[in-house]
């Protein structure tokens, strides 16, 4: 009768360590989802368009506008996945950096509006994950001394 006891008294505590642990699970998926729902309403959003509240003329050059809407759009894609796959900070950092990278072949047409408008775009991407940091690659790229490597 011992036995049985310390039987049921081992599965009702293993049972409810599954079940503690699996308990967590949706609520990380949710997060996930929440945080997926956002980048996508952020693709949807017209870019480079003119704002006013930060005194943003906007890029005249439609051919221009709808590149550089594709790359920060492929960075939202970029965040999405790693949403979706619980990533760490480190691996938000590299998309960053890549992410940046992007807009160096078109560094030279761009002025400091241009400039501080993407920095904003990834602020807003960064806030929508909620990374704790936003990293150095960012500010490097912004208001680094020389401009970005041409690959």
């Amino acid at each position: 009768m011992k036995k049985l006891f310390y039987l049921f008294l081992i599965f009702c505590f293993t049972s409810n360590l599954i079940v503690g642990i699996n308990k967590h699970e949706p609520v990380i998926q949710e997060i996930g989802s929440v945080v997926v729902n956002k980048l996508e309403s952020f693709i949807k959003e017209k870019k480079f368009q003119a704002d006013e509240a930060l005194m943003y003329p906007g890029i005249n050059s439609k051919t221009l506008k709808t590149k550089l809407s594709d790359l920060i759009n492929e960075s939202a894609r970029d965040f999405m996945q790693l949403a979706s796959a619980n990533a760490s900070e480190e691996e938000y950092q590299a998309k960053i950096k890549s992410g940046l990278e992007r807009f160096d072949p078109y560094y030279t047409e761009l002025n400091s509006e241009d400039l501080d408008r993407i920095y904003r775009y990834y602020e807003q991407l960064i806030d929508i994950v909620s990374l704790k940091n936003q990293g150095t690659h960012l500010k490097k790229w912004r208001y680094g001394s020389v401009a970005p490597s041409k690959k």
